[in-house]
Parts: C-alpha cells; sequence; structure tokens
C-alpha cells in the first residue's frame, strides 16, 4: 500500500482540529481553504463570524492544549489572559444578578483571532501536514463502481501549485486524491451539493432558527486608575434576554486591553448597525451597567453585524446513503448559535472522538465513516440541547418541540433559579463549559436540590404577597462585594 494521504476540507478550528488527529494516522495531511490567512492576530474575510464576542469554553481549552501542547502559552504571550467567571465577571439572568462566588477555574480571555492564530500557527509546526491558502474545493471524487467511495476533492485548475494533482484532468477542473476526506467547511457546506451532483441523497438536516442577528464593536479600556474602585467585575458583564425582553449585550475584555461589545436581538429584533443607533440601543439595555462602562473607553472599530445566526444540524449519523471515505466535522455536521459559545469546543471535542475512531478501526476501515458520525452525533447531543433546546423555549423560534425537549427546558429554567445553591451553581457551570455532559443534571442529588431550592423560592413569594411587600426588585448594577472579599485581580496563568 502507498504512502496515505487525508485531505481536510476548510482550515479554521474544525479544520485545524481534525488536521492534528489525522497527522498522527495517516502518512500526509493537506488542509485547503479558501480563504487568506492573516500574519500574527487579524480578522480574516471567510469567517464573518469573527467579528463578534467568542469566548472558549474550559473544555476547549483543554481539548486545544492536548492537541497542540504550549497552546496556552502561547496564548498568554500574545496577550491573552485569565479570569475566574464566576468571580470577577457580573452576569444578568432572568431571575436578577448571578450570586458572586469563586468556581476555582480559570477562563481564557482571548479573542478568536488571537485564539485561531495559536491554534493555526502550532499546527504548521507538525511535519506531515501542510495548510494552503487560496485553494478552493468545487466538488469531491465519488467512485461508484463498487459501494461509493469519495477518492479525493476537485479544485479549480491551476489553483493548487503540486505535482499531486491527478492527471486525468478536464476543461478547469483536478482532481486531489486522498484516502479520507474530511469536511470541516463549515455551516454554509457545499457538501449537500456536491452529493447530490452524484446521485447520492444529502442527509437530512434540521434547522432551529432563534430569527436573531448581531451588532458588535471593539473598545480600549481606560488605564487601572479611572476603572472605579466598586467595579469589581473588571472581566466584563453579561446581560441575558428574558421573554419580556428579547435582547443581550455581552461586553467582555480581550487582549491588551481591548473590550469586544456583541448586542444580540431575537425574533427580528435585530441591534442597529450604525453608531448612533449601536450607541443608544446599549443605553435602553434593563441595566445600565455596559452604558457606564463604555463611557470610559474609546470606540475603535466599525460596527459589525451577522444576521445569519440559527442551529443546523446534518443527520449524517442516520444517512441513508454510504460513502467511505468521507466525514463532516464541525459546523459541517452541527452549527449552534454562536451566542452560547459553543463552536470552537465542539469542534475540538468532535476531533478528539475522530481519534477513538481511528484507533478503533484504522484508516483503511470501511466502518470508519459510519461509525464516527454515530459517535459524533453522541457527543454533540449535549452541546445542541444547550443551544437549539434552549433556543425553542421562546414561541418565535422556528423548529420542531417535542413533549421531552419542552418538559427539559422547564427543568433547566428551575435549574437557573435554583443556582443560588452553591452545589447546583457548580453543576450548571461545568455543564455549560461541557466539562459535563448535560444529563448530570438530572442526577438525583441535583433533582432534589432544585426541589428544594423551588419550595423554598415559592413560599419566599407567598410570604412577599401577604406581607403585602410585592414581588422582589432587581437592583440596576450588581451589588457590592462582601466585606470579607478581597479586591479581584486576573487570574494567574
Amino acid at each position: 500500500m502507498g504512502r496515505t494521504h487525508a485531505i481536510v476540507i476548510g482550515g479554521s478550528f474544525a479544520g485545524l482540529a481534525a488536521g492534528r488527529v489525522l497527522s498522527e494516522f495517516y502518512d500526509r495531511v493537506t488542509v485547503l481553504d479558501r480563504d487568506t490567512f492573516p500574519d500574527g492576530v487579524a480578522d480574516r474575510a471567510g469567517v464573518p463570524q469573527a467579528r463578534h464576542v467568542h469566548g472558549l469554553l474550559l473544555r476547549g481549552l483543554h481539548e486545544y492544549e492536548r492537541f497542540f501542547p504550549g497552546f496556552e502559552a502561547l496564548a498568554v504571550e500574545r496577550g491573552a489572559t485569565f479570569h475566574d467567571h464566576t468571580y470577577d465577571f457580573a452576569v444578568l439572568r432572568p431571575q436578577g444578578w448571578t450570586p458572586r462566588y469563586r468556581s476555582g477555574l480559570k477562563f481564557l480571555s482571548a479573542s478568536r483571532e488571537l485564539i485561531e492564530s495559536c491554534v493555526r500557527d502550532l499546527f504548521r509546526r507538525l511535519p506531515n501536514v501542510a495548510l494552503c491558502e487560496r485553494a478552493p474545493v468545487i466538488g469531491l471524487d465519488i467512485d461508484k463502481a463498487g459501494p461509493p467511495r469519495c477518492r479525493g476533492v476537485v479544485v479549480p485548475r491551476g489553483s493548487l501549485a503540486t505535482g499531486e494533482l491527478n492527471s486525468n484532468a478536464a476543461d478547469n477542473r483536478e482532481t486531489l486524491d486522498a484516502d479520507l476526506v474530511v469536511d470541516a467547511s463549515g455551516a454554509m457546506s457545499r457538501a449537500p451539493q456536491w452529493l447530490a451532483a452524484a446521485e447520492l441523497r444529502p442527509a437530512e438536516e434540521t434547522i432551529v432558527d432563534p430569527l436573531a442577528g448581531y451588532s458588535s464593536r471593539w473598545f480600549q479600556g481606560p488605564p487601572p486608575e479611572r476603572w472605579p474602585q466598586e467595579w469589581w467585575w473588571w472581566a466584563g458583564a453579561y446581560i441575558r434576554r428574558r421573554p419580556d425582553d428579547l435582547v443581550e449585550a455581552n461586553f467582555q475584555l480581550k487582549e491588551h486591553n481591548r473590550w469586544h461589545l456583541t448586542l444580540s436581538g431575537f425574533n427580528r429584533r435585530y441591534p442597529p448597525t450604525d453608531e448612533t443607533g449601536f450607541t443608544a440601543f446599549v443605553e435602553r439595555l434593563r441595566s445600565p451597567i455596559i452604558a457606564e462602562m463604555t463611557r470610559l473607553m474609546e470606540p475603535i472599530s466599525p460596527v459589525y453585524a451577522n444576521r445569519a445566526i440559527r442551529n443546523r444540524r446534518r443527520h449524517y449519523e442516520s444517512w441513508s446513503e454510504r460513502l467511505d471515505g468521507f466525514i463532516a466535522i464541525g459546523d459541517a455536521f452541527c452549527a449552534y448559535n454562536p451566542v452560547y459559545a459553543q463552536g470552537m469546543t465542539a469542534a475540538a471535542m468532535s476531533a478528539t472522538m475522530l481519534r477513538g475512531c481511528l484507533e478503533r478501526f484504522g484508516p483503511a476501515d470501511g466502518a470508519l465513516a459510519r461509525e464516527f458520525h454515530r459517535a459524533e452525533a453522541e457527543i454533540q447531543h449535549g452541546p445542541w440541547m444547550l443551544s437549539a433546546g434552549v433556543d425553542l423555549r421562546f414561541p418565535f423560534t422556528a423548529g420542531d418541540r417535542p413533549l421531552s425537549l419542552k418538559l427539559f427546558n422547564q427543568y433547566l429554567d428551575r435549574v437557573g433559579a435554583a443556582a443560588s445553591d452553591p452545589v447546583v451553581r457548580t453543576r450548571l457551570l461545568e455543564v455549560a463549559q461541557l466539562m459535563r455532559p448535560f444529563d448530570d443534571l438530572f442526577e438525583p442529588a441535583i433533582m432534589v436540590r432544585v426541589g428544594a431550592r423551588e419550595i423554598a423560592q415559592a413560599a419566599a413569594s407567598l410570604s412577599r404577597i401577604f406581607s403585602m411587600n410585592g414581588a422582589r426588585d432587581i437592583p440596576p448594577m450588581p451589588p457590592p462585594p462582601m466585606a470579607s472579599e478581597s479586591p479581584s485581580a486576573p487570574v494567574a496563568a
């Protein structure tokens, strides 16, 4: 058997993580991307979503460090900081301000551009990989003489400066042969069209659309001496949506004292894209915390907008067709509403699952693609429930609502209301950061605490009614720190 070759379509997080795993099992790995990669930390045209707030979940931090030892140190070298999200970050949920406590967990504060630059540069150090820019893929080379098998990709003639192109080039197309093709080209993958062209029925899709849109802007933070001493939330502030107020605001500290603010609107309540409207929108948020913060800062970018925000799942795990030598990973398999910050981490989790399947079946096993898609569906079930499932709480969201999902959301609301219980909130944090499967929210010990807290809250509500005190008011700004609490400071790496 000759040297084995794997091709990855797409050079973002899913493609780089998959390429890293494939480099352990194939002699050569070629990652093809139609975009041009910047030198250093910068935006790139092919990723418009990068202009909005991103977060690398704790599970993702651990996964990328395992794939690329030194990732964390390189991120810090380029300006990333760490914080304790539950202690240094103010969050206004529908029930009120999230209780402040030390979780003991460190979270990476960095832009998407910085994180991707670290992953990309570490990937390029691998000895048997090639990362090709300006290399669009326009089709799949599929052999249907026996069981259908993907033998490579089709590219425009002359787009790759390599002598490894198939000599049977025709017209303006040529093929690059591979033993495995991985589609990591994102939510807008063209694979369904390529499969249809080969007379293979594309996998069924599920789309959950919250009719959401983003507007974002960068700010330069103030010098430390101008930061009010009583503002303990040095790492950021987040105002969550609620049923009667379908907007969110996420303001986070990134590298070099730059701050990234993303406004989100649901049910087509899109935030403005002009500077005046953007500023006015911030002033109308249900807490003045972010407006007060921006008054200390200098805007350093235009307002960027994105309206293509939805959850999309392609069901390759139950695909009626067979195509050996082809797998989909990352957003090409399952894309999430970006507001939940799961994409980069979910891609890494799938790559880890790919490694396990390759160890079990081997690169040449015809069962590899089918078994990987089944395993990928299982590991992505939790993130899907925490994204698409939560979006379906709202009646305007387009998508099917089975009874099991309605019950899940009702219970999740109760878990959130019980977050004042330290055991419940720690479990909720671990599940939200994908450190635990979401099924762990249903452990009997957690359910008992949630039930007890709900009973206590119901009793307190009755007490307020009978005492004529009415509902509890939510203060406009976060409560001050306890006298026993020490001043906040960046968490050491």
